[in-house]
């Protein structure tokens, strides 16, 4: 059992002298794991977290963790390591996909998105792409969102609230008798600007729906705490 695929290293565990697990999000096959064997600290740089390589993975039976083969397609480590909003990101996001999906089921709708994510941080961090990227996640789950229009009138207009049951926004007129009960529509996924308001908001609706739908009652994992508690320290 082999294959050849493209995709990006979530995790890197060390094994025994110059060898390491590695897991890879690719982009035909899902999640995949398998021993990679390195042979140089120049190897060992270039396959790092964070980065797009292309991988051969080899096994006698398909259910074996099996060797990985791999070469750096583009590196996107060292962004993570020179800023820390983006490390504490990525940590975060990488820990849900690994509670949010199983190895070896592909999810070739998702790998896009994470890529996107990935060339995103070579420039300035925006949190509003990895509040989407949550939000993508959710979806490649089976749990998608609907916030482009109000789901008792159809219309675009005056988005505010978020059906905790359904995943629907609300306008602002229709949910108003039911606020206590309905999330806040971040404003900046209606169209407006990103300010710290927003981004509490934004955080308390994915983490509704992930700590519902995927997190259950294992709760958030520490590196997505960590990331919550950093981006509320900031200032916007």
């Amino acid at each position: 059992m082999n294959f050849r695929d493209q995709g990006i290293i979530i995790s890197k565990k060390p094994l025994k002298e110059r060898s390491y697990i590695v897991t890879i999000f690719t982009e035909n096959h899902g999640i995949y794991s398998g021993v990679l064997t390195q042979y140089s600290k120049k190897t060992g740089d270039s396959l790092a977290e964070g980065n797009l390589v292309d991988f051969f993975w080899n096994a006698r039976l398909h259910e074996h963790i099996g060797s990985i083969k791999a070469e750096l397609i583009k590196s996107y480590n060292s962004q993570l390591l020179m800023n820390k909003t983006k490390l504490y990101a990525f940590n975060s996001i990488t820990s849900i996909l690994n509670i949010a999906f199983c190895e070896r089921a592909p999810h070739n709708n998702l790998f896009p998105a994470l890529l996107a994510f990935m060339e995103s941080l070579k420039q300035e961090f925006s949190f509003s792409e990895y509040i989407k990227l949550e939000i993508e996640i959710l979806a490649e789950a089976g749990y998608k969102l609907q916030l482009n229009k109000c789901v008792a009138t159809g219309l675009a207009d005056d988005l505010h609230y978020v059906s905790p049951k359904s995943g629907c926004a609300v306008s602002k007129n229709v949910g108003a008798p039911y606020s206590d009960k309905l999330l806040i529509l971040p404003k900046f996924l209606a169209g407006d600007i990103l300010d710290k308001d927003s981004t509490t908001d934004a955080l308390n609706l994915t983490s509704y729906f992930l700590n519902r739908y995927i997190l259950v009652d294992k709760g958030p994992p520490q590196a997505r705490q960590q990331f919550t508690e950093h981006i509320a320290s900031q200032s916007f």
